[in-house]
């Protein structure tokens, strides 16, 4: 009979399947989510009813098969402020993942609490606008926070109070749900939904490397939504090396952030952000940049190694800059991982992700879609009010 389902986790399990998969017909999503027909029947007039989703009709897939087609609504709409490569960004968007609104304002990583706050409302006011003159009602918001932690008042990486910032944003959108974040979770999250339900098959590490370098634990991410967030950037692996803006010496970000590496090989970092579809690996670099980039990918590795020494996982996919270069990142990363791994490297599996370089906000963008599915599209008052129910009808 399976345990007890709520109507808040009835609800999320359909929207976050549509969300992952982009649409579904009926029996696929019954399939899925482990709901009955008629529970899916009564589920969706409800979703409809409210404009959370929409049905059209399709070409069904086998003869005799369903042609109603179920995807989100693209009128609901979330927000985003995401503090990353060294902006603050704004953004509106749809369930369905359009971007309506963006906008991003500079903020160097030594600016002082009052620079950062001024920028961030400056930042914020843009947003408000824009919600204002078009009549959008946002439903959810997410907060992303390099280093984010909720027992630190002030973050160690961005001279940044979080309190002070959730308080601006409920004061500037009353009554809209906030959800802060570590900036590792947030590229977790968007990284693991955007590609659907393709890594859903057990446990791994995701790296990001760009401005800053993370890593973070997902495991069954799209069933139970675990993300254990890890500062892999800040691991000191000289302490006689390179400055780390955290205000240690010789962390790993010291040597493989956009940051560090544009310095290296005399390009802007901002140009080497933009980067996409593997312009990074057609730089002209001489033998000696690229030997220095090979240097720092080995770091790179180790430092996995060393992070896999502490979880039995397997399997690393490494997304940002790296993932530009391909084949020519692949042997570098996978030796020092080699180098520091109890046992060595020959049962990891490493791949290598899309950069995800310059697509602020669209990650915090997912992470409030997220959110806000999360908790099956219900406002406050329906989650205080909803109780589990052994009721085979709701299942």
């Amino acid at each position: 009979m399976g345990a007890p389902r709520s109507r808040r986790e009835t609800r999320s399990a359909i929207l976050r399947h549509l969300w992952c998969t982009g649409g579904s017909f009926r029996p696929a999503l019954s399939s899925r989510t482990g709901l009955t027909d008629a529970s899916i029947s009564r589920i969706v007039a409800d979703l409809k009813a409210e404009n959370l989703v929409q049905e059209t009709r399709l070409t069904a897939p086998y003869q005799g098969g369903p042609s109603a087609f179920l995807t989100l609504s693209k009128d609901r709409h979330v927000g985003a402020v995401e503090f990353s490569s060294g902006r603050v960004h704004v953004g509106v968007g749809s369930l369905t993942g359009e971007i309506r609104f963006s906008e991003w304002l500079d903020l160097r990583d030594d600016a002082d609490l009052e620079t950062v706050r001024a920028t961030y409302r400056r930042a914020l006011h843009q947003l408000t606008d824009y919600v204002h003159r078009t009549g959008i009602q946002l439903r959810q918001i997410a907060v992303s926070i390099p280093g984010y932690h909720e027992d630190l008042r002030i973050n160690p990486i961005i001279a940044i109070d979080p309190a002070n910032i959730l308080a601006d944003i409920q004061t500037a959108q009353p009554g809209v749900a906030l959800l802060a974040a570590n900036s590792i979770m947030t590229r977790a999250v968007a990284h693991q939904l955007k590609l659907g339900v393709a890594l859903a098959d057990g446990p791994y590490l995701y790296v990001f490397v760009g401005h800053g370098v993370a890593a973070a634990l997902i495991d069954d991410f799209a069933a139970s939504g675990d993300v254990s967030p890890c500062e892999i950037g800040h691991m000191v692996l000289d302490p006689r090396g390179p400055r780390c803006r955290c205000g240690h010496s010789g962390c790993l970000e010291a040597y493989v952030s956009t940051a560090a590496v544009a310095q290296a090989i005399g390009v802007r970092e901002q140009d080497l952000l933009s980067m996409g579809g593997r312009q990074a690996g057609r730089l002209k670099l001489s033998a000696r940049g690229r030997g220095d980039l090979a240097t720092r990918l080995v770091r790179l590795g180790h430092a996995l190694g060393n992070a896999l020494n502490f979880t039995p996982v397997r399997r690393v996919v490494v997304a940002g800059w790296p993932a530009e270069l391909g084949d020519q990142a692949h042997g570098a990363v996978l030796g020092g991982i080699d180098a520091s791994l109890f046992g060595g490297a020959s049962t990891v599996n490493l791949a290598f992700s899309n950069a995800e370089l310059g697509r602020e906000p669209a990650a915090g963008l997912a992470l409030a879609t997220y959110a806000y599915l999360q908790r099956g599209a219900m406002r406050a008052e329906e989650l205080a009010a909803d109780i589990v129910t052994d009721n085979p009808a709701q299942r």
